[in-house]
């Protein structure tokens, strides 16, 4: 296991694979803070609520992108190469290299967005917010966005198992993307306002929406990140009037407890389907 950690982790250095993801991720946020920068953006909940906004957004598509397309070439291209039968040649068994190559890539990842904390951190400093009351949740927000960024990596791996040709499994990743991001996050979308009680309040409806999501889109990642993050304002109704207060990602964290549990569990599911096909193929 460690050879095949050290393989990918190194193979992700040499590649310079951790610096082009955190440029990527670095270029994302530039627009944001050139945003608040020109709004003049200040203060700590208006710049954190900017903040989430972005991720539960852009930067989701564009790394949710990037995760799957890793992943979707991570086994296929390295037997295109014969990197995997040197590797085998090696004594290391079909296990330990697999899973030396999901901790490599988490660790290629983490590191990524570690780092990304940090410029986020620097780049809310140089709009003007103080950081002291929200890096905590800075540094939630990016371990969620690296957990659903996991969990389309395993679902690339599947398909990196199953499309033996790097090239077709790359559109084939696209379009599973995009089922999971868009199409049937759509549909379930418009199920739940046509079921949605009609005569509850914005909270209620938001919750009866989780549910509903939680329900039917327990296999989307992306679904799953979007649906905590949600969970991040209280709002309170008064004689008619929407009071709207930020809770905190700890607190959405807390409240969307089961969608965290059914983000990791249905992520190790995705990498047991992947190792299940690795150990069974025809790696000629």
């Amino acid at each position: 296991m460690f050879w095949g950690f050290q393989l990918e982790f190194m193979k992700g250095m040499r590649t310079k694979k951790l610096w082009a993801i955190l440029a990527i991720i670095i270029a994302l946020y530039v627009p944001v803070f050139y945003y608040m920068k020109q709004e003049g953006i200040k203060n700590e909940l208006e710049a954190i609520a900017a903040i989430i906004t972005f991720s539960s957004k852009t930067a989701l598509f564009f790394l949710g992108i990037l995760a799957i397309v890793f992943g979707a070439g991570a086994i296929n291209k390295e037997i295109e190469d014969g990197t995997i039968r040197i590797a085998l040649s090696k004594s290391v068994t079909r296990l330990g290299y697999i899973l030396g190559k999901y901790v490599g890539q988490l660790v290629v990842f983490g590191v990524a967005l570690l780092l990304t904390s940090f410029v986020t951190l620097a780049g809310l400093q140089w709009v003007g917010v103080s950081v002291s009351k929200i890096a905590s949740d800075v540094f939630l927000l990016n371990l969620l966005l690296l957990l659903t960024m996991l969990g389309f990596i395993a679902i690339g791996y599947i398909i990196s198992t199953f499309v033996r040709s790097s090239g077709t499994s790359l559109g084939v990743a696209l379009g599973v993307f995009f089922l999971l991001y868009l199409f049937i996050p759509s549909i379930v979308a418009y199920e739940a306002s046509v079921h949605a009680p009609s005569h509850a309040n914005i909270q209620e409806r938001l919750d009866y929406t989780a549910s509903y999501y939680t329900k039917y889109l327990f296999y989307s990642p992306s679904s799953q990140f979007s649906l905590i993050l949600d969970a991040v304002n209280t709002y309170h109704e008064n004689n008619g009037s929407l009071t709207i207060e930020y809770a905190g990602i700890s607190h959405a964290i807390h409240k969307r407890s089961t969608n965290v549990v059914i983000l990791i569990v249905m992520t190790l599911i995705y990498l047991g389907i992947a190792t299940w096909r690795f150990l069974r193929m025809d790696l000629r």
